[in-house]
């Protein structure tokens, strides 16, 4: 080994192609090892493709500077900014890889097997991820894995126009067209276009009828009051006033009931719409979201468009055609005043405009802050009695009082801006008051304007600073409204499983086969890697592992809740995939270790998964559960309410219904998740009885708590960090003294010294 000076490091592409270990010292503390082995340019091959790519942010002397990773599946290399490669490990010399983290940083290290241990490059923290991911992605290449990692980082930052955004990977809502979200919220008035129409003919009148009082009102200045003649002609212009005040309010009634119609109807299939999107999206999203926050979708979202829907379209329609109306008057009575008095509106105008962008931003920030506190809020309430038991009310209600204080800060910010806004459109919309009285007045005295029409004039006027105020408003909500539209749209526009995929229709005889299938949450990541087994139709497998082994990730794959990265699962011989998802779960059942039992009675709980169930269907369902008896002995029997998610009911009573649900459901595949995990000695027998009449005939996949419970099972699948480290029965494994029996060993070791406690 040679130890050189730094100016060394860089070798051009002529190099000998024998290989070079040279080490030189790293200030002095730390020794680095590179690999130089640079061969002449030679046309490239499929094995050196360039996989992954990545630029580290550290210079080969510990300075800031650029170097960059190149992973082929032939060798990992890192190559220095004039293009020299400065280190190449062949992928078929490393063993390991992983990411060494530093103070403020990180550095990429191979592990040879020869055993030696090789740094790639050093980098910041800022990008320790991506090489995170690298280093999964090498092990995975000299494994001879599929190359399963994720570079891609989550978007902090619109892409478009470099602002942050609200939530990671995100909408922005600066560049979100808003004419498209208006025109998707349109959409919902389809059903109701008659409707719709109507209001639209009825906001046209009532806009003919607003023209009106200001007419009638000049002609009485000029024709009765200044002039003191003609009385009957008062009595005919008060008449036709009446007249249009009693139209006036009637149409107000039917508009108003047409508006309260047309809204609630909307918001209600807006948050029908939602729900359901919610209630289809796969697993994954609900992984990243919050529950909270995909609730506040639901809520407050919805209401925010519904109150654009019931406050801003009718007044957006109304008030435009009036102002379109009023301006022609104006026009036509006297252009020069009118223009005198309009003169303000373009500055009124632009200032809406200018702060649309803004505004509509921080009610979007809003809506985060609407969104993390019914997140605490829903957190704090459903975990009432692990705070109760700990006694953290006030840490509680500290936490809330730090979002309560987010969500003020937020709106006092969001109202003062926005009061801000509407104080300069009112000195606007008042100057155009004071010209109309300095210009219409002067021409009043110069008589070249009757006292009538500058009456008429004033109203009117009026009339068209009224509207531009109330389109400030509706900015307001509209950009509120267009905040939380976007956000439902975000969640409805997310890709659902896929119940929408004509799927074969298939009934279920049971046969399930793992053929070397890999999955993993994070996909660089796996949990399972390349598992192969069959259950045969009415087979009982247990799987047997220490916590993180893959046991639960097994069982969620056979729900379908998530689908392997690479191999198949098959049922009865055939893809899963290829089978119409809602038939393939109609035929599966679930009894889980903490069962959820929803808020209604006892019979609603064990008929949930076959609704059309007898009352005699659902008894003889609890009999085989063990659960009759229990029931029986509540005041209120099979109609007895159970509490939210079951909380009136004992651990092992809620056990029991649930066994009592799976058994009446009737599947061909059963999943027990730790069935008796959390139950007294008596509770667990009568479950275990219950079980054994719910898995006859059946596919079933067991968890178990207390291994000696898998007696019974046809075959033990035991797992070893994503991997089958043996199968076969209980007593085939304890002969051969491998993986399981040292985990029973361990079970009995430490089941011997809780009997000693308890027994002390």
């Amino acid at each position: 080994m040679y130890a050189l000076a730094p100016s060394l490091r860089r070798l051009p592409l002529g190099f000998p192609r024998r290989p070079y270990r040279l080490e030189f010292p790293q200030g002095g503390t730390h020794m680095e090892t590179v690999t130089l082995a640079s061969e002449p340019e030679k046309l490239p091959s499929p094995q050196d493709e360039v996989l992954i790519r990545l630029v580290a942010d550290f210079a080969g002397d510990g300075v800031f500077g650029h170097r960059t990773l190149e992973v082929s599946r032939e060798a990992a290399q890192v190559v220095e900014p004039n293009g020299a490669i400065s280190c190449r490990v062949p992928i078929a010399e490393i063993k390991s890889a992983r990411n060494e983290p530093l103070v403020g940083g990180g550095r990429l290290e191979v592990v040879t097997k020869s055993g030696e241990l090789i740094v790639l490059l050093s980098y910041s923290l800022t990008i320790a991820a991506k090489f995170s991911e690298a280093a999964r992605g090498i092990e995975q290449l000299a494994k001879g894995e599929p190359l399963l990692i994720t570079l891609k980082e989550e978007r902090l930052r619109c892409a478009k126009c470099n602002r942050l955004l609200p939530e990671k990977d995100g909408v922005c809502p600066a560049c979100v067209n808003r004419g498209k979200t208006m025109l998707r919220i349109s959409g919902f008035m389809k059903p109701y276009r008659k409707q719709a129409w109507s209001l639209a003919a009825l906001s046209l009148a009532t806009t003919l009828l607003n023209l009106l009082p200001p007419l009638i009102q000049g002609k009485l200045i000029d024709s009765v009051l200044t002039a003191h003649r003609d009385l009957g002609l008062l009595w005919t212009l008060m008449a036709c006033w009446l007249g249009v005040l009693i139209v006036n309010s009637t149409i107000q009634i039917v508009n108003g009931r047409t508006i309260a119609y047309l809204a609630g109807n909307i918001a209600a299939d807006l948050r029908s719409a939602v729900y359901r999107a919610i209630e289809f999206l796969q697993l994954t999203f609900f992984d990243k979201k919050q529950v909270g926050a995909i609730a506040s979708r639901v809520t407050s979202d919805t209401d925010r468009v519904w109150g654009f829907l019931v406050e801003g379209v009718p007044y957006l329609l109304l008030n435009g055609l009036t102002l379109i109306g009023i301006v022609g008057f104006l026009f036509w009575t006297n252009a020069f005043l009118a223009a005198c008095i309009l003169a303000p509106v373009p500055v009124v105008i632009g200032i809406g405009a200018f702060f649309w962008k803004p505004m509509s931003q921080m009610f979007h920030r809003v809506g985060q802050k609407w969104a993390r506190f019914h997140t605490h809020l829903n957190e704090s309430l459903q975990g009432i009695r692990v705070v109760k038991a700990f006694a953290k009310e006030d840490t509680e209600y500290d936490k809330f009082r730090t979002r309560n204080q987010e969500l003020r800060d937020a709106g006092i910010r969001v109202d003062a801006r926005w009061y801000t806004i509407f104080g300069a459109m009112t000195f606007f919309t008042a100057l155009g008051n004071l010209i109309l009285w300095t210009v219409g007045g002067y021409m009043v005295y110069q008589s070249k304007l009757t006292l009538g029409e500058f009456w008429r004039i004033n109203a009117y006027m009026a009339l068209v600073y009224g509207p531009l105020q109330w389109f400030s408003a509706v900015n307001q909500w509209f950009s509120r409204a267009m905040a939380g539209a976007e956000r439902i749209f975000e969640v409805m526009d997310t890709d659902t499983e896929k119940y929408g995929d004509q799927g074969s229709h298939h009934a279920i005889e049971g046969e399930v086969a793992f053929e070397n299938v890999r999955f993993g949450y994070d996909k660089s990541n796996p949990v399972l890697k390349g598992i192969t087994f069959t259950a045969a139709p009415g087979e009982m497998i247990g799987l047997v592992g220490k916590s993180g082994a893959g046991k639960s990730t097994t069982i969620n794959l056979i729900c379908r809740f998530y689908e392997p990265d690479a191999g198949t699962l098959k049922i009865d011989g055939v893809d899963y995939r290829d089978i119409a998802l809602q038939d393939m779960r109609q035929q599966i059942g679930i009894v889980l270790q903490e069962p959820f039992l929803f808020n209604g009675t006892v019979g609603e709980n064990i008929a949930y998964g076959k609704p059309g169930a007898s009352f005699e269907e659902v008894v003889e369902a609890a009999k085989a559960a063990n659960a009759h008896h229990f029931i029986l002995a509540k005041p209120d029997g099979y109609d007895s309410m159970v509490g939210e998610r079951g909380s009136k009911l004992s651990g092992g009573e809620r056990q029991r219904v649930s066994i009592a649900r799976a058994i009446l459901h009737n599947p061909r595949i059963l999943i027990l998740d730790e069935a008796t995990s959390s139950v007294d000695v008596e509770t667990e027998k009568q479950i275990q009885e219950a079980i054994g009449r719910l898995i006859k005939g059946r596919t079933t996949f067991a968890i178990a708590h207390r291994l000696s419970t898998l007696r019974n099972a046809s075959r033990l699948v035991v797992l070893e960090k994503g991997e089958i480290a043996e199968i076969g029965t209980h007593e085939e494994l304890m002969e051969k003294q491998g993986v399981f029996f040292k985990l029973v060993e361990s079970q009995t070791a430490l089941n011997e010294i809780l009997g000693i406690g308890a027994g002390a």
